[in-house]
């Protein structure tokens, strides 16, 4: 095979194909809100905890982690039944949490005896809450909220979860594209499963890569040989394509924070002692324990 051009090669139409018809109509929904695919479908796993947060205002401007909430045993995102596609029964909890696919979130409830507004933040949820300065929430809660049936999606579908790359190469993520790629010592050549996703790209920028799959013979009835030239370009071109497009999230590091808004401090005394003259009664105020909490929903799946 003759040695790759730089010029931009197509992305796989798996990334951003949809599934069939057929597969659309044999989706099902979760809570009516989020489309789950065929291919998904038996392995979403949904999930409620309680997301909660104690200090004063003086306390969290002193501890900055104390607006900081992430899962202690991070074992409550795994399953005994769904750790992966068509997974056995297992007896302990599994999956892999750095690669799971986000099929929705909401936020369920609110409760805040918190003096001002607060803006949440949620792993893998960009949020479309707006403040002046720019910053950007998940949701943003009001002083003294209580909400018991806020039921607010904070994350939807992405469409790249109908994709049928997901349906094709099922487990094969960025973090794992070198799976089915035999490398050989001082060689400047590699061996490429056929059924690898990079082969579906190879196929389609062939003119790109100046090579010719038609006359290439698989080795062993499964491998292709190809220059490691042309499978090092394939592999960065869809890890990238697929670190843009694909809605994966890390579990493992899954974390919610509470922010005051328009960057103020927690020691701020602005709004929160707003026509407060007493020193003491606004002494009380950043000073009393304040209590935040956060039902939150999470659909997704472990490939």
């Amino acid at each position: 095979m003759s040695r790759p051009v730089s010029a931009p090669m197509a992305k796989p139409a798996s990334v951003g194909a949809s599934a069939s018809p057929a597969e659309h109509q044999t989706s099902t929904l979760t809570d009516n809100n989020f489309l789950v695919p065929a291919h998904l479908k038996d392995g979403t796993i949904t999930r409620h905890f309680s997301a909660n947060f104690t200090g004063s205002l003086s306390e969290l401007a002193d501890t900055p982690s104390l607006a900081s909430w992430a899962p202690t045993e991070s074992s409550i995102f795994q399953s005994k039944t769904r750790y992966k596609p068509n997974a056995p029964k297992s007896d302990v909890r599994q999956g892999n949490l750095q690669q799971a696919i986000l099929i929705g979130m909401k936020l369920k409830k609110v409760s805040s005896t918190f003096p001002c507004e607060l803006g949440l933040t949620i792993s893998g949820a960009k949020g479309n809450y707006y403040t002046g300065n720019g910053n950007r929430y998940a949701y943003i809660a009001g002083a003294n909220e209580k909400g018991h049936t806020v039921d607010k999606i904070v994350a939807t579908t992405n469409p790249y979860i109908n994709s049928e790359y997901l349906r094709m190469y099922p487990g094969m993520t960025k973090d794992n594209l070198r799976k089915g790629i035999m490398d050989v010592p001082d060689a400047d050549y590699v061996f490429v499963d056929e059924k690898h996703p990079i082969v579906e790209m190879m196929s389609e920028n062939q003119a790109v890569l100046g090579i010719d799959l038609s006359q290439a013979q698989l080795v062993d009835n499964r491998w292709f040989k190809v220059e490691k030239t042309v499978s090092e370009r394939c592999l960065a071109e869809l890890g990238e394509e697929l670190s843009n497009h694909l809605p994966i999230v890390d579990l493992s590091n899954f974390n919610v924070g509470i922010n005051r808004l328009h960057g103020a401090s927690w020691d701020s005394e602005a709004e929160v002692c707003d026509n407060v003259s007493s020193v003491d009664m606004r002494s009380k105020i950043m000073d009393g324990q304040r209590r935040a909490s956060f039902v939150i929903e999470m659909s997704y799946s472990f490939v």
